[in-house]
């Protein structure tokens, strides 16, 4: 009796060794991506995410406020790219910025965008 349970252990041992591993297991992927926009500007502004040769409106920020904005998965999938645009309400006043290699995973991006929009900063990680 004592063998055969000892026998059935090594096996269940020797078989659990034998599973696949996957590389970036620690890696969530269901973690919301976030946009947070700090506005210096004078006026409010319309902000749009540029991905994958698609615009989409993700909201405003108004005149010398912060917004924060969770980005759609879509928006952030692996492989892609994407880039962010301002435009100033009520002027021709608009930037965009320098494409972003997006990833899956909670990636968290703060936008500044100073009173002129030229001297916009971004930072993402």
């Amino acid at each position: 009796m004592l063998k055969s349970w000892l026998g059935a252990l090594a096996i269940a041992v020797v078989l659990s060794g034998c599973t696949k591993h996957r590389v970036n297991d620690d890696l969530d992927t269901d973690v919301a991506s976030t946009l947070e926009v700090v506005n210096h500007h004078w006026g409010d502004v319309d902000i749009y995410v540029v991905h994958d040769g698609q615009r989409t409106r993700v909201g405003s920020v108004t005149a010398s406020g912060e917004e924060s904005f969770v980005l759609a998965k879509s928006m952030t999938s692996a492989g892609g790219s994407l880039q962010l645009v301002a435009h100033a309400v009520g002027s021709n006043g608009a930037i965009s910025s320098e494409t972003i290699a997006s990833r899956p995973g909670g990636m968290q991006i703060t936008w500044t965008l100073e009173n002129n929009l030229t001297r916009a900063t971004l930072a993402f990680y």
